[in-house]
């Protein structure tokens, strides 16, 4: 069994910083200014890149940016990507780990292997030193997802058996050298993959956020001073500590299990994956132990630990207050407990793409699961899980290369007093990712999007209900087509449940009506080829459901109906409301008598896994 590893260990502090006397002592309010100014730096990196990608994943948020200083303390942080920024500690590990004691202004290094620090291939990490007046003081990061990182299969293969079928492997290596770019490097990098012009773009769009971060970095060095800028740093890294720990003390002690599924390890493993988390309060410190989970498979579902941190992570602080920072600070409270070899903590040569996607969601389920059973009012119901289809190809009018992914996005899960958000997005990225434009899909490959919308009855119900999934039909405009059907969530097992009598949300699916009339429903995790007037037809879960829904007010199940998000048959048979077919308004008198009644099957609390 391994625990929580070094890179993700927040630095030797103080028990406590007892409160600054006149003349002494860290100053509370340069503290406030420096870490706002840190925060602000990481947020101007990310509108940068923003700004200047050229990749759809890129214009879809899908990536982070983060501060760290030459200690290696986490200080700041852009996570428009939840999961990609909670594994930005253990890249931080990996990079300067391999280059301690050689590190020169001018240097850019790159990392996307999953066995030296990295959480998946896809996700590059870029890391740019930040010297002021010669002496190395913080380092400015970014990580992205790439559209192409090698392998048999551009983005992700289902068909991976092991990390060198999954996608090039790129240990820590320099692509600046003192300021001087390394040719050879970036040859053997991009002469491996199908869109190398498009991954350069998107390469060169991190470098220059990460330059951008060591700019301002060291005008904020320059306007305060070295020794108040740490000082201040330790201030809010303590402070950061402390506010974990008053929130996971608000929890009763115990020990508190759960269990939850991936669908599947892709084409090698076509049998559900077991994540197990037993989660031990103690006064004001938490162990996530994930011992029992299920052994690695042969498939590209396997989660690398720092895969599994960040998802913890993720789970913790959507169930914890939202202003908390993300920082070093607030991990010293948790502790995570895996095996090795197993299906959350990944050993070579095991594939891993997929694990941000997958793992992940089966993570975070397991820690909102196991939090319902100390506090349901805390936690949240189950968010969707990623699901959606992937073209890609030569597009025939241009000559270029392309891929697109394409589906609406599904609805988060409700909480205590909530409705969910719609079309939001899965847990891996917590909202902050956003819809692709459909003109921007269209010009870059060879699909017409025919619809999209919110879907009726997509969410769980509830006395607060989830927010609603989407549907989608797109249809491919060309011969041999490739096309990958990615994703979780298709199955009973492994749809979104819901807490304190919230029922689940339907599972996602998808089929494919072929222009020669035929209808089928593709394989998750697989490959298909698709043809001219072939059309793609998604359904993406809502979000799970809070409490009873024979409890929620009438009158918003009449506004859902008239909205066109919840269905009038679900209204009489879910939520036990009598609408007027001619008005649509609440009959008060027979509600009362059909809530009266027993309550409908089907309506158990789904977070037993």
């Amino acid at each position: 069994m391994t625990a929580l590893p070094a890179p993700l260990q927040p630095p030797v502090l103080p028990a406590s910083l007892e409160p600054p006397v006149p003349g002494g002592g860290p100053d509370p309010v340069l503290a406030s200014v420096v870490d706002n100014r840190l925060h602000a730096i990481a947020e101007q990196m990310a509108d940068a890149m923003l700004r200047s990608c050229r990749s759809m994943v890129f214009q879809s948020r899908d990536f982070v940016t983060g501060i760290f200083t030459a200690d290696g303390d986490w200080v700041a942080t852009k996570d428009y990507i939840p999961v990609l920024a909670g594994s930005l500690p253990s890249a931080y590990a990996g990079i300067v780990g391999r280059f301690a004691g050689d590190v020169h202004d001018g240097d850019v290094f790159i990392l996307n292997d999953p066995y030296h620090g990295n959480n998946h291939p896809p996700d590059i990490t870029i890391m740019k030193p930040v010297f002021h007046q010669g002496v190395l003081r913080f380092w400015s990061v970014t990580k992205g997802h790439h559209v192409d990182v090698g392998g048999t299969v551009v983005g992700y293969n289902p068909y991976a058996q092991n990390c060198w079928e999954d996608a090039l492997r790129i240990p820590p290596v320099r692509l600046y050298h003192r300021g001087e770019r390394q040719r050879d490097v970036w040859d053997l990098i991009l002469l491996n993959l199908r869109l190398r012009d498009m991954v350069e773009a998107d390469l060169l769009c991190q470098i220059g956020a990460a330059t951008i971060g060591e700019r301002e970095l060291v005008t904020m060095l320059d306007t305060f001073g070295v020794e108040p800028v740490r000082a201040a740093i330790d201030y809010q890294l303590e402070a950061s500590r402390r506010h974990m720990r008053a929130e996971i003390g608000r929890f009763p002690d115990g020990a508190y299990r759960a269990v939850r599924y991936l669908d599947d390890g892709g084409a090698h493993h076509r049998e559900p994956i077991a994540v197990r988390l037993t989660l031990t309060i103690r006064g004001e410190h938490a162990t996530f132990d994930f011992t029992e989970s299920d052994p690695q498979v042969v498939g590209y579902a396997n989660s690398t630990y720092a895969n599994t941190a960040a998802s913890v992570l993720i789970g913790l602080f959507a169930v914890t207050d939202p202003g908390q920072r993300r920082t070093s600070g607030a991990l010293a409270a948790i502790d995570i407990v895996t095996t090795p070899g197993t299906i959350v903590h990944a050993v070579e040569p095991a594939a891993t793409s997929l694990c941000t996607v997958t793992a992940c969601e089966t993570i975070v389920e397991t820690v909102w699961a196991a939090i319902a059973r100390a506090d349901p009012e805390a936690t949240h119901a189950a968010w969707c899980r990623g699901y959606a289809f992937a073209a890609m190809g030569v597009h025939a009018r241009t000559g270029r290369p392309f891929g697109v992914t394409g589906a609406l996005k599904g609805g988060s899960g409700a909480t205590a007093g909530f409705d969910g958000w719609d079309v939001v997005g899965p847990p891996v990225a917590m909202g902050g990712g956003r819809e692709v434009d459909v003109e921007l899909h269209e010009i870059a490959a060879p699909t017409t999007v025919l619809r999209q919308e919110y879907e009726t009855d997509s969410a769980g119900a509830g006395q607060w209900r989830g927010g609603l999934g989407g549907v989608s039909f797109w249809r491919i405009d060309q011969d041999d087509v490739d096309v990958l059907c990615i994703g979780s969530g298709t199955l009973g097992l492994t749809a979104p449940f819901g807490v304190a009598g919230g029922h689940p949300a339907p599972a996602n699916r998808g089929l494919v009506h072929h222009a020669d009339g035929r209808v089928s429903e593709p394989l998750t995790n697989s490959l298909i080829q698709l043809n001219r007037g072939d059309v793609v037809e998604i359904h993406t879960s809502g979000g799970g459901g809070y409490g009873d829904p024979h409890q929620r007010l009438p009158a918003a199940v009449a506004t859902d109906v008239r909205d066109g998000l919840v269905s009038a048959a679900a209204a009489l048979d879910v939520y036990g409301v009598v609408l007027d077919p001619a008005t649509g308004t609440v009959d008060d008198a027979a509600t009362a008598r059909l809530r009266a009644a027993p309550p409908p099957a089907g309506g158990a609390d789904g977070a037993d896994g």
